[in-house]
């Protein structure tokens, strides 16, 4: 299936019409069931009045064929109902389906500089709650065209019945739109705000998780308990707040097709009894008023499932507008074949506009010469090796491979080329084989094998229970850090790229394993252009050529005797000639904290969804439009301080509802007061 795009301008609704044509068959066949079936439906009361007035009253025409035609009419709006339920309902889930499946693609899609700013709390809101509105609503649509169909053809035979009972009706219509405005103007960010806070409880709960070791490491348990109390109240109140307002708004929508129900009643059996009317015709008009019950209190319900959806399909439409800036040139080659000649030619990039983490990096790498990179805290060693790989775009300058500027390839074809070990080794949950695979999935057992020898872990995977089909756990977990490092060294070693970028990939290896990995690693680099993020005078020797940094420039640079004989800073970083370096690299840029990148926090200690509405610089982290686009606009934040406060409490006693329960859970115990 192509990749399905929102459109450009317009509405939520029209920006999402793409997704919903795609399923344009089954669209067209939902509501064109929907809307014969309610008007089969609509020709109900006709046939109706036409049995009691010429077939039992006035005794003009026989009652049989038309029984039979009121039966057959009841067995067609069953018959398409069915259809229009079930092909509806697979069109909502589709389009659910669809629109999920493009929001991860877009985050697949999206580079490291727009990674940086997302919060997981927030995206699995809008991947789950908030597609869940968009689906409630496009469940409700067939039946809705339908509906409407019912009222014209039920206005239209209550005119020719008696104008004044359709008088009596007509006159609710202004007050309906009224209230439905009305519900327009609250719920809309009512939900906004809700679905802000529910994001933020599934980020209290994913960190809580993911950090869990942290957690209980430091026995923190009773401390996050009361963090996602606080998240939670705060949802709480929210939701009762939306829950308020949609009450009072579709009670009002639902009393008033009532009295005016009510009103016709009265008024039309009057009219019967004085002979004004026919029974038969009060008879159709009190058919249309049952039929009209339905479709005008849903209308109620229709009305806040859109605002909610709106509110769901804008939050949804701000991930899909996220444009990566690291992104292919329409114009971009493939990169073949590599010699491995890498160049930084006056690279300026910092991760602020004000404070660079280089600033005229100029480094030379020769086609199969390993480079060690040595510098403190923030000197910017981490970022060279990001550059390399397009992780993130230069400010200014270039990075060239052979003479081509890295802009200028396609980033599948780069990536291939450079194969990049992370300082934090990252395993999915699925078999070590598969882990060590990922970036060459057609490589067979022989080649994982090979590859894991060289990073000497085929020792510890073969001892493993089902061995390279064993099965880690969630990111690797089950295995030690240094288990976990030696599958990443096998994983980049078995795509075979020409430039190998080591950031610090031993360091959580024992200094045996290290010299056993440093050895195969010799024959691996062997030919190959190899760039090491070094802090253990062992990860030095293995390099031809040893480059310090400072301040996003290099000091210094030679081998590793040499700088130990002439480079103070060199010695100092050092400690000695076979001790660690002393100190470790932090990728805060110096100078301090970027107050952009942390989330405000309310007065209850509640992370707000405060997102950053300035456009980064070319070149820094976070650039391009994601921040601007995830703000709210100050239209909505206005309507939002316009509705009630969210005070309610739930009155929940956190520390009592957390502790373990006395007795096994029962659901009467659970609800009871």
């Amino acid at each position: 299936m192509n990749r399905v795009e929102p459109a450009a301008t317009g509405g939520w609704i029209r920006r999402l019409w793409p997704f919903l044509m795609v399923h344009k068959r089954d669209v067209l066949l939902a509501l064109l069931a929907s809307v014969v079936g309610q008007a089969a439906n609509g020709v109900g009361p006709i046939v109706q009045k036409i049995i009691v007035d010429d077939g039992i009253v006035n005794r003009t025409r026989s009652v049989t064929p038309w029984l039979i035609l009121l039966g057959v009419l009841a067995l067609i709006t069953f018959g398409l109902a069915f259809v229009r339920r079930w092909v509806g309902g697979r069109v909502s889930l589709g389009v659910q389906h669809d629109l999920r499946t493009a929001i991860f693609d877009r985050l697949m899609r999206l580079d490291f500089a727009g990674h940086d700013k997302l919060r997981t709390g927030q995206l699995v809101s809008r991947a789950s709650s908030d597609l869940g509105l968009i689906q409630q609503l496009l469940a409700f649509l067939p039946i809705m065209l339908g509906n409407i169909i019912l009222v014209v053809i039920a206005l239209v035979a209550m005119v020719i019945l008696s104008p004044l009972l359709t008088l009596v009706m007509v006159v609710a219509l202004p007050l309906m739109a009224v209230a439905a405005l009305k519900l327009r103007t609250t719920v809309f960010p009512a939900t906004w705000e809700a679905q802000q806070r529910a994001g933020e409880v599934a980020g209290v709960v994913d960190e809580a998780v993911t950090g869990v070791r942290i957690v209980k490491g430091f026995g923190a348990e009773a401390r996050e308990i009361e963090r996602l109390g606080a998240a939670s109240i705060a949802l709480y109140r929210s939701r009762v707040r939306l829950v308020r307002l949609q009450a009072k708004a579709t009670s009002t929508l639902a009393a008033i097709p009532a009295f005016a129900q009510v009103g016709v009643l009265a008024l039309g059996g009057w009219l019967a009894m004085r002979g004004h009317i026919s029974l038969g015709t009060f008879l159709a008009f009190s058919s249309y008023l049952v039929q009209l019950v339905a479709p005008i209190r849903m209308m109620a319900l229709v009305v806040a499932a859109t605002q909610q959806a709106r509110a769901g399909g804008e939050r949804i439409l701000e991930i899909l507008d996220v444009n990566a800036e690291v992104r292919d040139r329409p114009d971009a080659v493939v990169f073949d074949e590599v010699a491995g000649d890498v160049t930084f030619d006056h690279v300026r990039f910092g991760y602020t506009t004000t404070e660079p983490a280089l600033d005229g990096f100029d480094l030379t790498v020769r086609a199969g010469e390993v480079v060690a990179l040595v510098g403190g805290s923030g000197s910017g060693k981490s970022t060279v090796t990001a550059l390399l790989p397009r992780f993130y775009d230069v400010a200014s300058g270039a990075i060239r491979i052979d003479g081509i500027d890295v802009r200028d390839v396609t980033l599948e074809s780069l990536r291939h080329q450079v194969g990049v070990v992370f300082e934090e080794a990252f395993l999915f949950s699925d078999s070590v084989y598969e882990n060590i695979a990922y970036g060459r999935p057609d490589a067979t057992i022989e080649q994982v094998r090979a590859a894991a020898r060289v990073a000497g872990a085929e020792g510890f995977i073969d001892a493993l229970p089902e061995g390279f089909e064993t099965v880690v756990g969630e990111r690797g977990l089950t295995l030690s850090g240094g288990q976990r490092q030696r599958i990443a060294l096998a994983r980049a070693v078995v795509s075979d790229p020409r430039i190998l970028v080591l950031d610090d990939a031993t360091s959580a290896v024992d200094t045996t394993t290290e010299e056993a990995i440093h050895a195969a690693l010799r024959d691996v680099m062997a030919g190959r252009t190899t760039i090491l993020v070094a802090h253990r005078a062992s990860t030095v020797r293995l390099a031809d050529r040893v480059v310090v940094l400072d301040h996003g420039r290099i000091v210094d640079e030679g081998t590793h005797d040499e700088l130990l004989g002439r480079n103070a800073t060199y010695r100092a970083l050092l400690g000695d000639e076979t001790g660690d370096l002393t100190l470790d690299d932090d990728p805060t840029p110096i100078g301090g904290v970027t107050p952009s990148a942390w989330p405000a926090v309310d007065a209850s200690g509640v992370l707000v969804a405060k997102l950053a509405t300035t456009k980064a610089s070319p070149g820094a982290p976070g650039g391009g439009n994601f921040g601007a686009n995830l703000a709210a606009t100050p239209q909505l934040l206005a309507a939002l301080a316009k509705l009630p406060p969210a005070d309610d409490d739930p009155h929940v006693d956190i520390a009592a509802a957390a502790a373990e329960p006395p007795e096994p859970f029962r659901v009467l115990r659970f609800v009871r007061p």
